[in-house]
């Protein structure tokens, strides 16, 4: 066992699906090949506005301060070279052997997509197949290695077309959905909103871009032509399906793997290296020559993984009434612990540095961390659990080990910080053959723990967290408004005395936009609806989203001429947001409503009934005077 090397894989990238693979990948790969125990630290953005940020996500490499490990891979996703450069260089003072993934860091070996190539094939492709003579390129901010062969390629290609270069039609944007949102306005500003084509080089980018297209009554690739070059696999859910070179994500990681051995054993390894890729051509180009079939498999891996990631939120929901009455440390271990198991994670352990423990009981009034230190000399894990130490608590260890066992071959730890805002109280280790958790709950458990540790100081244990799993559960996630599981718990608060409105509402024409404009501007038009009803909802009332396109609406004001004025209302803020976004469909809404009073009370459910059939009667008084203006 003494001969066992210890890798260190760094992931700094918020692509949860992507992070799955390359961490199952790797610990694949070293568990074939014999010898390795991997040790996986992951952040979710450490760099904000161009500033290392040491404490909260930053905070767990801190921990490669402690242990030597004899190799380390470093996966950029596209990320902040700073971030990399940072990482690069702390690791490198401890003469570790640094293999890095898809960025440049520190004069590090680095292993990348063939990007040059696949952007050059993509610049021919839309200029030669499309006709495409106005292309703007938009770049990860602080070039990536990507970034800079795609501006190359692009370069290159309109040289060789005689197509003038043009310097606004380049941009480095920092990576964000809202951001990728904000490049068609930007696009106007410049005076470049005429272009045929947009390649953006990270998906993330794509994306935003084409869901700002959407809500201006755009479409991709009919009025725009739409590529990235960092096609990510959770991209086939999305639609229209983004064309983009095939990553081979798996592949990427068995060839780094492949040069951290050779660095190991003091081979001379070329600093910049390459692997193959492939260009997707997907709808949103304009092409239907891809085979879906072929992703047909991970399509399902992908679809599968949400569903089990909301099995698993509403398993960790399961445990909010215990969580709530939580008023020491040991019953916030003890719950950790049935949270963790509830939802089939049997090996972890959550590690708190001792000089806090006080602190978090409310024994100290502040914190005594020594010298700047994240992390204590000793730590405490508070709770845990696995095949090899059983269940343990309030276990004091040296940081050095990292957790309160013995790692051994083939074992795959995950270390993810516990923190709040900026304070640091320690980190979760899960040490297991696979993760049974999705990586984005992992996210929603670390993050709820230093949450509660916070608030149990302030005997508020872990409401802030509950809440924000309670609204997952309860959220429509088109809309955002409250869905049937919202009605249910709400409901009671507006009916449990004899007055009460129930009101019903239903978008007129779904179905015509849905044929003639296609589902994305479906979804679109039911968002606006949304929109307009929650502007004219009051504070004291609940709008859920019923149905499918349909909307109910309880209030305790029993006032008709309140009722009566809802059409109004309602008619004059749509027309004004068609307006403004220039709508190219017509959108409408059918309203019924029902009263309970002192004079005549009605059951809840004998209310929804009669309006619902006014709601009915009224979209068929509707549709008839439509057919008579014709």
């Amino acid at each position: 066992m003494g001969d066992t090397k210890n890798i260190a894989l760094i992931i700094n990238a918020s692509n949860f699906e992507r992070q799955k693979v390359v961490i199952k990948a790797a610990h694949r790969t070293l568990k074939e090949r014999g010898g390795y125990t991997l040790y996986v630290f992951s952040n979710y953005g450490a760099f904000y506005d161009d500033t290392w940020h040491e404490h909260g996500e930053g905070a767990i490499y801190d921990l490669l301060n402690y242990m030597t490990f004899d190799g380390c891979i470093m996966e950029g996703n596209l990320g902040s070279g700073l971030l990399a450069n940072w990482i690069a260089n702390k690791v490198k003072e401890k003469g570790t052997p640094l293999v890095t993934i898809n960025i440049e860091a520190s004069d590090a070996p680095f292993l990348t997509i063939d990007a040059y190539k696949a952007g050059y094939e993509l610049m021919e492709h839309l200029i030669d197949k499309h006709g495409c003579k106005r292309i703007n390129l938009i770049q990860q901010d602080k070039l990536d290695v990507i970034s800079m062969q795609m501006k190359k390629a692009y370069q290159e290609v309109l040289e060789k077309k005689g197509i003038a270069y043009d310097d606004r039609r380049v941009q480095d944007r920092q990576v964000s959905i809202q951001n990728g949102r904000n490049l068609y306005q930007e696009f106007l500003d410049l005076g470049i909103g005429d272009a045929d084509a947009v390649i953006c080089v990270h998906d993330v980018m794509a994306i935003g871009l084409c869901l700002e297209l959407e809500d201006r009554g755009m479409k991709v690739p009919e009025d725009m032509l739409l590529c990235t070059l960092n096609y990510s696999t959770n991209s086939i859910v999305f639609r229209p399906m983004l064309t983009g070179a095939d990553r081979m994500d798996e592949d990427a990681v068995e060839a780094a793997c492949d040069l951290l051995e050779d660095m190991m054993a003091g081979k001379a390894v070329s600093r910049e290296n390459y692997y193959e890729c492939k260009m997707h051509y997907g709808t949103s180009c304009g092409c239907e020559n891809y085979d879906e079939s072929a992703y047909g498999e991970r399509y399902q891996e992908l679809i599968l993984s949400k569903v089990e990631a909301a099995t698993q939120v509403s398993g960790m929901m399961q445990y909010n009434n215990a969580l709530e009455k939580v008023d020491s440390l040991d019953q916030l271990a003890d719950n950790l612990k049935g949270m963790l198991e509830g939802i089939s994670c049997s090996d972890f352990f959550c590690c708190l540095n001792q000089s806090d423990l006080k602190y978090i009981v409310n024994e100290e009034s502040e914190r005594k961390m020594g010298q700047g230190r994240i992390y204590d000399k000793t730590m405490v894990a508070v709770t845990g659990v696995s095949q090899r130490t059983g269940q343990l608590k309030n276990v004091a260890f040296p940081v050095e080990k990292l957790f309160p066992a013995e790692a051994r071959e083939g074992d795959i730890l995950m270390f993810l910080p516990i923190h709040y805002k900026e304070q640091d109280f320690g980190y979760m280790v899960f040490l297991n053959e696979y993760f049974p958790i999705e990586i984005y709950n992992y996210r929603i458990c670390h993050e709820s723990i230093g949450s509660s540790i916070e608030n149990l100081r302030r005997q508020m244990i872990m409401k802030s967290s509950i809440q924000k799993l309670d609204e997952l559960h309860m959220t429509d996630q088109m809309t955002g408004l409250y869905n049937r599981f919202g009605l249910q718990r709400f409901r009671d608060d507006y009916t449990s005395g004899q007055e009460f409105t129930v009101a019903i509402m239903d978008m007129d024409g779904l179905k015509k936009v849905n044929d003639e404009f296609g589902h994305l501007a479906g979804n679109h038009a039911l968002c606006i609806i949304a929109s307009v009803l929650q502007a004219v909802t009051e504070k004291d009332e609940l709008l859920v989203r019923y149905g499918g396109d349909e909307f109910l609406l309880l209030s305790r004001n029993v006032q008709p001429e309140h009722w009566q004025g809802l059409r109004e209302r309602i008619d004059r803020i749509l027309a004004d947001k068609v307006s403004r976004r220039q709508i190219r469909y017509q959108l409408g809404v059918s309203i019924g409503y029902a009263m309970s009073t002192k004079e005549n009370p009605l059951p809840v459910e004998e209310c929804c009934d009669l309006a619902d059939q006014a709601m009915y009667q009224d979209k068929s008084n509707r549709k008839r005077m439509r057919q008579a203006e014709v």
